[in-house]
C-alpha cells in the first residue's frame, strides 16, 4: 500500500498532542472538557493509549475553531493519516465533537461557519477552504467514541485506553476488520501530496477602520479566538472575552496572561502581538 513521507516542517501547528509513527492512518482526538492547566489524568491516559497504540498524533482538542483550524493543518500536512479516533467527553458551551463531525458531514458555509454546528463560534476564519475540503477528503472516517459531557465512567469505550487502543489497532490492519459499527483497515496514503499550511503566517490582514468603539469590540472578538480561553481569570477579568476586549482598547497587556507564556501557545501569543500592533 501507498506510504509517503509528510511535508517538511510537519507537524506544522504547536499543540497539546504527542507525536508517533508519521506513517500511521490514524490520529486520536480527545476532547478536553476542563482548563488546561488541570487536565484530569483520565484524558492524559487517551492520549497517552492512542500513541503507544501507533496513532501517528494523540491529542486533544478544546475549542471549536483555533483549536480545530491546527487539528487540521497538521492532519493535511501528512497524507498517511485517513482516520480519527474520536475519545473523551463533549465540551458544553464549545461543543468540539460536535462541530468536528458536523464539518465532516456538511462542510463550512461561505461564511467559514461550520454547517449544523451549535457551538458558540464554530468560525474557521484562519484558514481557506481548500484546506478544510482537502482534510474532508483525506479522513474516510471518523470513529466516533465520544462521550456525553460529564461522563465519568471509564468502561465507556471513549474514556476507555483499551478501547482507544484497539481502536488504533484496527486501523492498521492490512485486511478489513470489525471494531464496533466500524469496518476499519489501513487504505493507504491519501493520493495527493501534503499541505504545509501554518496559521501565524495568514494573521497580517489590516483591521477595518469604523467608530472606534465598534473596531475595538470587532477586534476584541478577533482577539478571543487566538486567546486560551480557560476563563481562568488569572489575568484579574472575569473571563477572557473580556481581557480580550480590555486588549483591544489597550487597557490591558498581553503579558497578563500567564497561560500564554505555556510553550504550546507560541503562535498564538506572536499572533495576538502582530494584531495587536496594527491598531
Amino acid at each position: 500500500m501507498l506510504k509517503v513521507k509528510p511535508v517538511e516542517g510537519y507537524p506544522p501547528e504547536a499543540g497539546r498532542y504527542v507525536r508517533g509513527n508519521e506513517y500511521s492512518p490514524v490520529v486520536v482526538c480527545t476532547i478536553l472538557d476542563t482548563f488546561d492547566y488541570a487536565i484530569p489524568q483520565d484524558l492524559n491516559e487517551l492520549v497517552l493509549a492512542g500513541a503507544d497504540a501507533g496513532a501517528g498524533i494523540a491529542g486533544m482538542l478544546q475549542t471549536e475553531n483555533i483549536g480545530m483550524e491546527k487539528m487540521i493543518c497538521n492532519i493535511v500536512a501528512n497524507p498517511n493519516i485517513r482516520y480519527i479516533v474520536l475519545c473523551g467527553r463533549e465540551s458544553t458551551g464549545h461543543l468540539p465533537g460536535e462541530s468536528l463531525i458536523s464539518l465532516m458531514q456538511k462542510g463550512v458555509g461561505e461564511d467559514m461557519h461550520i454547517i449544523g454546528s451549535r457551538a458558540l463560534t464554530p468560525v474557521l476564519a484562519n484558514i481557506p477552504v481548500s484546506i478544510v475540503e482537502r482534510f474532508r477528503s483525506q479522513i474516510v472516517t471518523i470513529i466516533n467514541l465520544l462521550c456525553l459531557p460529564g461522563t465519568r465512567d471509564t468502561n465507556a469505550p471513549g474514556l476507555n485506553p483499551k478501547t482507544i487502543e484497539q481502536a488504533v489497532r484496527s486501523c492498521y490492519q492490512e485486511e478489513p476488520v470489525k471494531f464496533m459499527d466500524y469496518n476499519l483497515h489501513d487504505i493507504g496514503a491519501y493520493p495527493e501530496p501534503g499541505i504545509y499550511y501554518k496559521i501565524i503566517a495568514k494573521i497580517t490582514k489590516t483591521l477595518p477602520t469604523g467608530e472606534p468603539g465598534k473596531t475595538a469590540m470587532n477586534l476584541g472578538f478577533t482577539l478571543h479566538k487566538l486567546l486560551p480561553r480557560t476563563d481562568c481569570g488569572k489575568c484579574g477579568k472575569r473571563n477572557c472575552l473580556a481581557f480580550a476586549i480590555d486588549l483591544a482598547k489597550g487597557k490591558s497587556m498581553l503579558e497578563q496572561c500567564s497561560v500564554l507564556e505555556q510553550p504550546e501557545y507560541d503562535a498564538d501569543r506572536q499572533s495576538l502581538a502582530k494584531l495587536l500592533n496594527q491598531r
